[in-house]
């Protein structure tokens, strides 16, 4: 629920006016419980389930973007190590990045020395950082496996209106002491701050390969040419590209004069699906259960992809894609005023001492919420380098029977 507004109806009455009346006034309602909140509209059964809803929120085993810039230094299963530089400027603006092979976990950047600042940078980000409005200084605990727990101090970020994950930046000194200072890999590396008596973890991280990602970032802050694929290169090693592109837009509608809803700009509200043969074996296998798996191999998270929504009219676009069938899914949360009445008070109406009726005044209580709404869309590339313009949508007046 973000936002409500009130309007009021008292009903009229259609008796004669009464020699006198009482009247008792009722307390106004809080706001809405949470089983207004909290409904949900269910997924639409058909040859395509909400199996690939789930598919696509599971745990994968690496991560695939849609960008071409940087490069990739080393790939495991617990994740990347990718490498962002700038050849215009050479040992400036230096950054790595390990991105998690599984969603909503926390991950690690690292940055060096710009122009600005000749000091270095650790960003964590992750969902259990706290919000804040604007930047807030907080006391940190730093957990490693097998060391005496230290302290530091951090600074929380405000969060990004299009971002789902808040930041949380630690300043450093050397770039090189502190590579040198981290270990190759960690297991449960977590950060936390105090909450009354019992401390919170805010960051709770799994890594490895940070031994290739030093020797990358240390060529990339000396001028030297940083070693390493380059995404194209890196992405080619996962899934066959091609010289074609699906894109549109991604909204919903309500109803036949309701205004178009498009999800955030900058969030990963629509994702996509490779429907190769390999793909559809597979998925013919997992069916049967009736549920996601926890875990999706290799040779099929490839099929899957993300892509962030470009504008604030739900623009995106996958791109380097062969011919082929996709299945397009969009999932974010739209927004639906509810009208809710609530008897307020009530007139008794009495002749005499004879009680001959009661009217009861009713307020109409308004309330903007958000809800959830996943679709999908199923699309071919015919031949490679076609490009592919698509209505992502999802219309009340035309889904009657393919969704909800």
């Amino acid at each position: 629920m973000i936002a409500c507004k009130t309007k009021s109806a008292i009903p009229g009455t259609k008796d004669s006016k009464p020699p006198y009346t009482t009247s008792h006034a009722y307390p106004l309602p809080r706001r809405l419980t949470g089983r207004f909140a909290s409904k949900a509209r269910t997924i639409a059964s058909g040859a395509l389930t909400a199996l690939f809803i789930g598919l696509v929120t599971a745990p994968w085993t690496s991560a695939y973007a849609q960008q071409s810039e940087g490069k990739i230094i080393t790939r495991s299963e617990l994740g990347a190590w990718a490498l962002r530089y700038d050849e215009s400027t050479p040992g400036l603006n230096c950054g790595i990045r390990f991105i998690p092979g599984k969603r909503n976990v926390a991950s690690l950047a690292i940055f060096g020395p710009t122009a600005k600042a000749a000091y270095s940078t650790l960003l964590f980000s992750g969902p259990d950082i706290p919000t804040t409005r604007s930047p807030k200084e907080v006391q940190l605990g730093l957990r490693l496996k097998g060391l005496p727990e230290s302290s530091l101090k951090g600074v929380i970020l405000p969060k990004q209106a299009d971002a789902k994950t808040n930041n949380l930046m630690i300043a450093t000194g050397d770039i090189r002491k502190l590579l040198q200072s981290m270990r190759d890999s960690e297991e449960k590396l977590r950060l936390t701050i105090q909450r009354e008596v019992i401390p919170e973890t805010i960051v709770d991280l799994d890594y490895d390969g940070l031994d290739k990602a030093r020797v990358a970032m240390l060529d990339c802050i000396a001028g030297r040419k940083p070693g390493g694929q380059d995404m194209d290169t890196a992405l080619a090693e996962i899934r066959p590209l091609g010289k074609s592109t699906i894109r549109g837009s991604a909204y919903y509608k309500g109803g036949f004069l309701a205004s178009k809803q498009y999800p955030p700009k900058g969030s990963e509200a629509v994702a996509l699906i490779w429907m190769s043969k390999e793909f559809k074996a597979w998925y013919e296998e997992v069916k049967a259960t009736k549920k996601a798996p926890d875990h999706i191999p290799e040779n099929i998270a490839k099929h899957i992809m993300s892509t962030k929504i470009l504008d604030d009219e739900g623009g995106f676009s996958f791109s380097r894609l062969p011919a082929g069938e996709y299945m397009l899914i969009a999932s974010f949360s739209y927004n639906e005023t509810i009208s809710v009445p609530e008897v307020v008070g009530q007139t008794h109406v009495f002749a005499g001492n004879r009680h001959i009726g009661t009217q009861d005044h009713v307020v109409n209580w308004s309330y903007l919420i958000k809800q959830p709404t996943t679709f999908q869309k199923q699309v071919t590339i015919q031949n490679d380098g076609d490009v592919l313009d698509v209505a992502l949508d999802k219309s009340q007046i035309l889904c009657f029977f393919v969704c909800f």
